[in-house]
């Protein structure tokens, strides 16, 4: 007999809900059930344990952002647009998921198995298409020749940085970080903003 689906879907949105408040440190097997609305033998029904319902949860949550990456990768465009494309199914991940990827990485530096896994093993993923892409637009003459590695460096440090560093600015203390907040406004966050500093990188990179 196959397992009910809406429950699981259900107890892995409310465990993401919990990972994107307070991360995966603050998931228990009996709180994640009790804020479900279920009980602790179903979740075990579904998922076992503890560990192998978070790594189900982290991979769900990925996958989208893969499963883009990898599709923009494989159309048949100069590999400057594709490298845009792909830039830009990171960018639209890194705003609506910041806060939830800065408790990953809290989750990461207290130990959290999962979390360390996870991270551990993502240079094997997007980053990996996003380099091979950067080598097929210098290949193609329009990107500046360079250590992909470096250039991909600079385009996160342009790109990606704001948003994390939005999203641990909002899971430590309001209170301690609010003249940061004040000081920066919106601005590390902001979709316009964003593509504006993507754009400038690009730029930055491109062969003329």
């Amino acid at each position: 007999m196959p397992k009910r689906k809406s429950t699981r879907e259900h107890l892995l949105n409310t465990g993401a809900m919990i990972v994107g408040e307070s991360g995966l440190r603050a998931l228990t097997i009996r709180g994640l059930s009790l804020r479900a609305g279920t009980n602790t033998g179903s979740f075990v029904y579904h998922f076992g344990n503890r560990e192998a319902f978070l790594n189900e949860l982290l991979e769900r949550w990925y996958e989208p952002l893969f499963t883009g990456v990898r599709t923009h990768a494989n159309i048949h465009l100069p590999a400057f647009e594709k490298l845009e494309a792909i830039l830009e199914d990171v960018m639209e991940f890194l705003l609506r998921h910041g806060q939830f990827i800065a408790q990953l990485v809290l989750d990461a530096l207290a130990g959290e198995r999962a979390a360390i896994r996870f991270i551990s093993g993502i240079h094997t993923r997007h980053p990996l298409v996003l380099l091979e892409t950067i080598r097929e637009a210098q290949e193609e003459g329009s990107v500046l020749q360079g250590d992909p590695m470096n250039i991909l460096i600079y385009l996160v440090c342009c790109g990606g940085a704001p948003f994390i560093l939005s999203g641990q600015l909002q899971v430590h203390d309001p209170n301690a970080v609010r003249p940061v907040l004040d000081l920066l406004g919106s601005i590390l966050n902001d979709p316009e903003s964003a593509r504006q500093r993507m754009t400038w990188a690009l730029r930055g990179i491109r062969q003329s």
